[in-house]
């Protein structure tokens, strides 16, 4: 399936506040355009064709041919941009295959990649001339509902779509399944003088033919400041992952979101990110050992915040790569090490006890286990490791590496090293034992 984008418009609302063309405006580090086609990118789609108006030499110069996103991407000129999208995507018809069916969308509308493929899914189940649309009922979540294109539902289908309905159960959120007979609507409409989109989709409301997709997922109209910013908020608590643990989901987060925000406008990579906890890791370990508890244990709390941000700018700014996990793997390891031996080294310079070291290996090599776990189950099974759904009552012990940096930082800034060595050689160890034996039927299944 192709996608088609609608960038023709002059998008005067958000013109007023930003130098770029509206579909070149960067979110979060990324334009909005753009941050669309990657996305669709994700849930399938290769082939690309963009709709220009006012701001046509821009775009094109912008994403060309779309090798470097990894897409092919072509264009239509619509010269009569500024009567309404529904000419705009009338403009597709001289591109259109005979009997193809289009994912049709608007260059600043975004939604989450699931949402997107559960969305392509559903298009299967469409019959001949039928036409697909994605709304929204829950209507109390709907930012800026006032604004948008409101539907008028009955059993699935749309009725009527308009902005200023006074009766409705759902609005619009500008992602479409079409066909030749979207395309064939919107030729009547404009023959008839109406120019919109909705004016050609309310003609095939008449004939039942538009079956409406209730969304579950989030989106957004980025169409002026206030739901620029809303969209920010969507992107950035989007990436939390569900393995998350408690004190990452509680507590980290909370900075590391921020901080992510900051740097996704600039250029730094996930990699860099990650060797910057890692060095935050060596000076906590070099705090410890030359008697700076209270340093060490910020440090190591601040190197958790850190490790967090590599993965939300990895996530938001599409870097993701598998070098790039494996490569914040084996800096995780090598920073957790180099801090339980700062911690070692000052125990055992304070007690000189032959416990302090015994324990000290014993926090040593529990560290690495529930990476271990997780990653064999994970490459075992497929499944990701959830610690809610596979660790029973564990799952409320922060064992995960989140909480044992809290752990070490509480131990530095109360200047209690012994005690925190002690508790983590313990809880790492029983940790892993207790999913050996609680995971096992899940593995035998």
């Amino acid at each position: 399936m192709r996608a088609v984008i609608l960038a023709a418009g002059e998008g005067k609302r958000m013109r007023a506040h930003f130098q770029e063309p509206k579909p070149l405006i960067p979110l979060l580090g990324i334009p909005l355009i753009e941050r669309n086609i990657r996305t669709l990118n994700k849930a399938g789609i290769r082939e690309f064709v963009v709709i220009t108006g006012k701001y046509d030499k821009e775009i094109k110069e912008y994403l060309g041919d779309g090798s470097q996103l990894g897409v092919s991407v072509t264009y239509v000129y619509n010269a009569d941009w500024e009567q309404g999208n529904g000419v705009s995507v009338h403009a597709f018809r001289q591109l259109c295959r005979p009997g193809e069916r289009f994912l049709l969308l608007m260059a600043d509308h975004l939604f989450q990649e699931e949402l997107v493929k559960e969305f392509i899914r559903e298009a299967d189940r469409l019959e001949e001339g039928e036409i697909l649309l994605a709304a929204d009922n829950r209507l109390n979540d709907v930012f800026d509902l006032e604004e948008c294109t409101k539907v008028r539902a009955e059993g699935g289908r749309a009725l009527e779509l308009g902005k200023q309905l006074k009766e409705f159960q759902a609005v619009d959120c500008g992602l479409f399944v079409g066909s030749e007979s979207l395309l064939g609507a919107l030729s009547e409409a404009i023959h008839a003088g109406k120019h919109t989109l909705s004016d050609g989709v309310n003609i095939l409301c008449g004939e039942r033919k538009v079956k409406l997709f209730f969304v579950s997922g989030r989106w957004i109209d980025v169409d002026d400041p206030p739901s620029f910013k809303e969209a920010e908020k969507m992107l950035l608590s989007g990436l939390i992952p569900a393995k998350d643990g408690f004190i990452s989901r509680t507590i980290n987060r909370k900075f590391s979101l921020r901080l992510t925000k900051k740097l996704a406008y600039t250029r730094i990579t996930p990699n860099q990110v990650t060797a910057l906890s890692f060095l935050i890791s060596l000076g906590s370990s070099l705090s410890f050992a030359f008697g700076s508890p209270i340093a060490g244990g910020l440090l190591a709390q601040i190197s958790s915040i850190v490790d967090g941000v590599d993965g939300e700018i990895a996530r938001l700014k599409f870097q993701k790569s598998n070098y790039g996990g494996l490569f914040d793997s084996i800096l995780d390891r090598y920073a957790d090490f180099l801090i339980i031996a700062g911690m070692a080294v000052a125990w055992f310079a304070e007690a000189s006890s032959p416990y302090a070291l015994a324990i000290s290996a014993l926090a040593l090599t529990g560290l690495p286990m529930s990476m271990l776990v997780k990653e064999k189950f994970h490459a075992l099974t497929g499944k990701q490791y959830i610690s809610e759904e596979y660790d029973g009552f564990f799952h409320y012990i922060p064992m995960n590496r989140d909480g044992r940096l809290f752990l070490v930082f509480l131990g530095g800034l109360f200047n209690l090293i012994g005690p925190a060595l002690a508790i983590l050689a313990v809880l790492t160890h029983l940790q892993t034992i207790y999913r050996l034996i609680r995971i096992r039927k899940f593995m035998m299944e």
